[in-house]
């Protein structure tokens, strides 16, 4: 049968974010459209936005889910092995990778590791010998059942096997006490190592690189909750182990492998049979996206939302909307009716056929003992049942071990594909070109303000279709006082950005102190300019510490932060506070009470849980401390001084003090303000710019730009009426 896109629409195209490889998770496949998704049946759709490999999708409707099966490649699904050794050609270029991750683990304790991996090639070995052990105990209960052994040479073969399993269990309690220690001590400094790497290069990464979706999603694959890196480690070392106990089964066992009661046929038995098993199992190995279509599931989760979310309370009650919400909640609930909303992966569970998962493997189970009995009883010459024991423990050790070593081989190629962008993301460059001249050059040491010229600038940020700056021109001259304003979204912040080399101009040129600002080393421009963006943050530390960003090598930093807070106006609320300066305002410690925790126990832990909430501060306060870290961070080494909308939180007696503070602050450094209220700070500014659309259509001081009766006179005009109402 071949398969194709619907005829009726030729264009239709389904993209679900899936990944057509079994291996590969870096592909990058959108989600599916509502409107070519069916509810029932089964259709199949084409993705064109791979020309190369075009792919066909099989769509399951499972309850309120709906799930796509990558069709063309739904051979590799069932046989993890075989999709490995297809994929086995693309890991090619990820083995300099894994040879260079085993290399740098190593280095990082040659002795911890290698006990732990002598741990694990005991573990993989020991197995095998208590299956031999077991198949010696065996023989030697016939043996002398039957007669066949004198009894002084059965004492002596019993007490070898006691001794050898008595053996086996001090040298396993052993293997797993170091396997504990030294996988603690490998997994620490493996994780410490790498996360250390990546957090270096994370920090390094400039703007651009970091909101790039690609290089997100490599990022997020190789960081976490967990340490990618350990993991990799163990899941590889956890394969060779597998590996290791095939290899000694087969090894220790050959002799039983061969024996005349057909034995030798479990040995083909047990390397066929997990593949089998894989043919009728559930829906882990399957290759799919699922997404909930059901419109009156996704209308009860919005709701549910709506009603349950504090952040939506004030608004909901002022509104009065509680009946109307709970009206329509139950009449999605009505329309859903007995439609199942479990995972797909539970349902596959609860409707398993006859030759479901659990009942194929039982029957994989008992084949060998069938064969065994059906050989005794046609057999002339009888059987022996330490034999069909022996088969029967064999064809199941090593059915085990082969199936776990095909389970844990589906992901080893995804282990690859994890080590290579581990080590592509600890290669990423911060992404902006470095200069090579100090900031401020000799030509200007003596300076003190920086001069700021714009000339026919264009940019817009990589994820936005327009730009947000068309041909924007202007100066200002060093230890000028500079405001700019227009309307919200006309370039303003984007501007700002540019200035402190957040991002570089997609056209024209930007230059500092009459030299191109690509040529100044990026750190030492950046520290020359103090800075405070609109969309301040605040670090997770105490607010001591939050203050003392600003300038982190300053020599007296307790007088230096008290001094910057009273200037900020943060002072006085932060000495209202318990804790003072040593707030912490968003506590980073982590806990919880144990599961046998009832609602009155969990009372007793009250206090404890309430030293970690975040302060509440309010939005005038944290702005304060904002600007405190800006009087923090000013120094004889600043040249500029730039206000994103610093008095947004503020009421007018506030702001005036505020700006007031801040002019004082300037001395004979330049000072750019970026703000849409016109009011006190205009009037003092030594060139106005107003930008509309992300140029520049006016410029000059307060009292020329109102002589011109343009945009910033009818915006000051209007603002000024507003306020004398």
């Amino acid at each position: 049968m071949t398969l194709s896109p619907p005829k009726d629409d030729p264009t239709t195209t389904i993209n679900p974010d899936v990944d057509p490889d079994p291996g590969d998770t870096d592909s990058s496949i959108s989600e599916p459209k509502a409107d070519s998704m069916k509810p029932k049946g089964q259709n199949l759709v084409s993705n064109q936005s791979q020309p190369q490999c075009k792919l066909l999708f099989r769509e399951e409707q499972r309850g309120i889910w709906t799930l796509y099966y990558p069709v063309s490649e739904r051979w590799k699904i069932p046989f993890p092995v075989l999709a490995f050794g297809w994929n086995l050609v693309k890991t090619k270029s990820a083995l300099s990778h894994l040879w260079r991750f085993i290399r740098e683990v190593f280095s990082l304790g040659p002795f911890a590791l290698a006990i732990y991996l002598a741990t694990w090639v005991v573990s993989s070995i020991l197995p095998s010998f208590r299956l031999k052990n077991d198949s010696d105990l065996l023989d030697l209960a016939e043996r002398a059942l039957a007669g066949r052994i004198q009894r002084t040479e059965a004492l002596m073969e019993f007490r070898r096997i006691v001794i050898e399993y008595i053996a086996a269990l001090v040298v396993g309690y052993i293997v797993r006490k170091l396997k504990t220690r030294s996988s603690s001590i490998v997994e620490r400094r493996v994780a410490l190592h790498f996360d250390k790497r990546l957090f270096s290069v994370q920090t390094r990464l400039e703007l651009g690189p970091s909101e790039d979706p690609a290089i997100e999603a490599k990022i997020s694959r190789v960081t976490g909750y967990s340490s990618e890196a350990w993991t990799s480690l163990s899941s590889l070392i956890d394969i060779m182990s597998s590996m290791g106990e095939v290899i000694a089964i087969a090894s220790i066992l050959k002799g039983q492998l061969i024996s005349p009661e057909g034995v030798n046929l479990f040995g083909v038995w047990a390397l066929v049979s997990p593949l089998m098993s894989e043919l009728h199992g559930d829906g882990d190995g399957k290759v799919f996206y699922a997404k909930v279509t059901n419109h009156s599931w996704i209308r009860m989760e919005a709701l549910s939302q709506l009603g349950t979310y504090g952040f939506y309370k004030k608004e909901l009650l002022s509104s009065s909307l509680e009946d109307y919400i709970n009206s329509e909640y139950a009449q999605a609930m009505s329309k859903l009716g007995d439609l199942d909303t479990k995972n797909p992966a539970y349902m596959w569970s609860s409707d398993e056929g006859l030759f479901g998962s659990g009942e194929f493997s039982k029957l994989l189970d008992i084949v060998p003992l069938l064969y065994c009995t059906w050989n005794a009883v046609h057999s002339s010459s009888g059987a022996s049942l330490a034999a069909m024991i022996r088969t029967q423990q064999t064809s199941s050790a090593a059915r085990s071990a082969i199936w776990s070593l095909t389970f844990k081989g589906r992901d080893l190629f995804s282990l690859f594909r994890t080590i290579t962008t581990l080590y592509e993301v600890l290669e990423l460059k911060p992404g902006i070109e470095d200069g090579d001249v100090a900031y401020p050059d000799e030509a200007h040491a003596d300076q003190k303000g920086m001069a700021i010229e714009f000339k026919d600038v264009s940019f817009g940020y990589p994820s936005a279709p327009n730009k947000v700056l068309n041909s924007l021109s202007f100066k200002i001259e060093p230890g000028q006082l500079c405001v700019i304003v227009g309307e919200n979204g006309c370039g303003k912040s984007t501007t700002i950005n540019l200035i402190n080399r957040l991002y570089d101009c997609n056209s024209g040129e930007i230059r500092i102190d009459d030299r191109p600002i690509r040529d100044y080393k990026v750190s030492t421009l950046r520290a020359a300019a103090n800075i405070m963006y609109q969309d301040y943050n605040h670090f997770p530390f105490t607010i001591k510490e939050n203050i003392l960003m600003g300038r982190p090598d300053s020599d007296n930093p307790d007088i230096d932060i008290e001094n910057a807070a009273k200037l900020g106006g943060a002072y006085g609320f932060i000495q209202k506070l318990p804790m003072g300066f040593e707030t912490n305002l968003e506590p980073k410690t982590r806990g919880y009470a144990s599961i046998a925790c009832s609602e009155s126990d969990r009372e007793k832990f009250k206090s404890i849980e309430e030293t970690d909430k975040p302060a509440k501060l309010s939005g005038g306060e944290w702005q304060r401390l904002a600007i405190s870290r800006t009087f923090m961070k000013n120094s004889e080494r600043t040249r500029l001084l730039c206000y994103d909308e610093p008095s947004a939180s503020l009421d007018p007696k506030a702001e005036a003090d505020m700006f007031e503070r801040l002019r004082n602050l300037r001395g004979e450094k330049t000072m750019i303000f970026v703000t849409h209220r016109f009011g006190h700070l205009t009037k003092h500014a030594d060139l106005i710019i107003y930008i509309s659309e992300g140029s520049a259509i006016e410029q000059g001081t307060h009292k020329s730009l109102l002589a011109q009766g343009g945009e910033y006179a009818k915006m000051y005009n209007i603002q000024s009426e507003a306020f004398a109402a």
